[in-house]
């Protein structure tokens, strides 16, 4: 079974770790960097001599050269030299659509491979799914060559899926696949028709970690009001399709259904993580994931020159929870359902964001129903025999209500509780 090691001491560990502070990498010239990776300082002459299309860019200042990085031609030819020379990497950026800076989209794949895959055992297959792949597919190619994992990559743009696929062609040794996304309000679309069909893990488990680089923005006004904010003029062209740009209800939104959509899916995926590009967007998101019962959640933040990124994860791995599903059309009816019965069989239930129940009595037992009929003694007050969350959830072809264990509380007694409102499920509620 492919499981984590000792999960829990290493997030202790990395806490303290945290707590030193962020470590410095050391600003020397690497003439021969690792295999895959680039170098601290890049000389950009000697990505020329082995890109010479890179050549009439550059611009000499002093003892080195540089380019315009306002300049849409020259920021993509030397993006397209860095994949071939550090990563060999043959990549067509088209100039119409937004143009993944390596150095970003690395950071990204590395704060990957260092915070949720040094706990995969190495016998493990790794898998990764990109929501947003772009008509560059950046993050399952530099991951195909940094983490040597498996890929799927979707995007809800057609031309773009038809790019990303003229890019994997280019290139040998890579295992990735793309799918077409037609519902541009999923974000997870693995139950889609279509959706490559893939073996899950020990865990059952399809995928070891998702990825996503979302839009960012509500609006092009949304883009120019933040923009304006910034004390620095931005040092990149950040130009391109108004899907790759911005999404209703911006980032806070897209993340929002992202989450929600974890909910149901569970350890299907080990690791979820997506970027987060606005800090206020960052303590909602942490918020929604809580009230989501995650078991794990981690976060980083990816600062390159003056661009500022924060990226976060989390996990349901360990989690026990049971699905009620193809409930009522009518999320209120099913909320009256479950209260209904939580009332008769004596379980206690307290609103906040979701439903805190308590069970002092295992009344849907049979067990408990023939000691009922022996003994009429009055009930005593005991203590908690079980303590379990409810959430229920619509996405509007029918409901469904995930029950979450609490730390400290027997799974089985959930289980037997879930059999038993699995079999008092009105019948004809998913019509």
């Amino acid at each position: 079974m492919c499981d984590y090691i000792l999960l829990d001491l290493m997030d202790k560990v990395r806490k303290q770790d945290n707590a030193d502070g962020p470590r410095k990498r050391a600003k020397t010239e690497v003439s021969d960097p690792e295999p895959y990776a680039l170098p601290d300082r890049i000389s950009y002459e000697r990505v020329a001599d082995k890109f010479p299309e890179l050549k009439q860019h550059l611009i000499k200042r002093g003892a080195h050269s540089t380019i315009d990085f306002l300049n849409t031609a020259s920021v993509r030819v030397l993006n397209r030299a860095l994949l071939a020379v550090y990563f060999n990497l043959d990549v067509h950026l088209p100039a119409h659509n937004l143009c993944p800076t390596v150095a970003n989209r690395l950071h990204y794949v590395e704060w990957i491979q260092r915070e949720l895959l040094t706990e995969i055992s190495p016998l493990c297959l790794v898998r990764g799914l990109d929501v947003g792949c772009g008509a560059s597919c950046i993050y399952p190619l530099l991951g195909s060559r940094v983490l040597q994992c498996e890929f799927v990559g979707t995007d809800i743009i057609p031309e773009s899926i038809a790019t990303a696929r003229d890019n994997i062609e280019r290139n040998t040794g890579l295992n990735i696949q793309l799918f077409l996304n037609r519902d541009a309000a999923v974000t997870l679309p693995v139950d889609a028709e279509g959706f490559p069909q893939l073996e899950a893990d020990g865990d059952n488990s399809v995928f070891t970690f998702s990825m996503c680089n979302p839009p960012f923005y509500n609006s092009v006004e949304e883009q120019a009001r933040l923009r304006g904010l910034k004390q620095q003029e931005p040092g990149l062209d950040t130009r391109g399709q108004d899907d790759e740009l911005y999404t209703e209800g911006g980032e806070e939104e897209f993340l929002g259904r992202m989450v929600d959509e974890s909910m149901q899916l569970g350890a299907r995926i080990k690791w979820y993580s997506t970027l987060v590009g606005k800090k206020a967007t960052l303590a909602e998101l942490r918020t929604r994931i809580r009230q989501a019962h995650a078991v794990h959640i981690r976060e980083g933040t990816l600062v390159q020159g003056k661009t500022t990124r924060w990226v976060i994860a989390w996990s349901f791995l360990g989690q026990t929870r049971f699905c009620l599903d193809k409930l009522s059309t009518n999320k209120e009816a099913s909320t009256k359902w479950f209260n209904d019965v939580m009332s008769e069989l004596r379980v206690r239930v307290q609103y906040t964001e979701n439903y805190v129940c308590e069970a002092r009595e295992k009344t849907w037992t049979r067990q408990w129903r023939r000691q009922q009929q022996t003994n009429k003694a009055e009930n005593v007050e005991s203590d908690v025999l079980l303590k379990f969350t409810a959430v229920c959830t619509s996405n509007g072809d029918a409901s469904q209500i995930n029950l979450y264990l609490e730390p400290g509380f027997p799974s089985n007694l959930l289980m037997s509780l879930y059999n038993h409102l699995i079999r008092r499920v009105p019948s004809g509620t998913s019509q």
